[in-house]
């Protein structure tokens, strides 16, 4: 066994992608609580539950969750 560092191919390999959305999945629903989102937190944490299984879904849900925020701020610039 050698200390060598992951090469990129096994940093993108997709089991690591996967352990990392959800992850991700699982720190954006922790803010979400601590900010009091309820709906929000368990939406994110319902998706990574799914998220190993059927990563698509999860990368829709946080698109939709972004592309929200953004209408939010955008709508409220005005």
């Amino acid at each position: 066994m050698t200390d060598q560092p992951p090469t990129v191919q096994e940093l993108l390999d997709e089991s690591n992608l996967k352990k990392l959305n959800v992850a991700s999945l699982l720190v954006q629903a922790g803010h979400a609580q601590r900010s009091g989102d309820t709906r929000r937190a368990a939406l994110l944490f319902g998706t990574a539950l799914v998220a190993p299984k059927y990563s698509g879904v999860s990368y829709v849900v946080q698109g939709a969750l972004t592309a929200n925020d953004l209408r939010k701020k955008l709508g409220s610039g005005s």
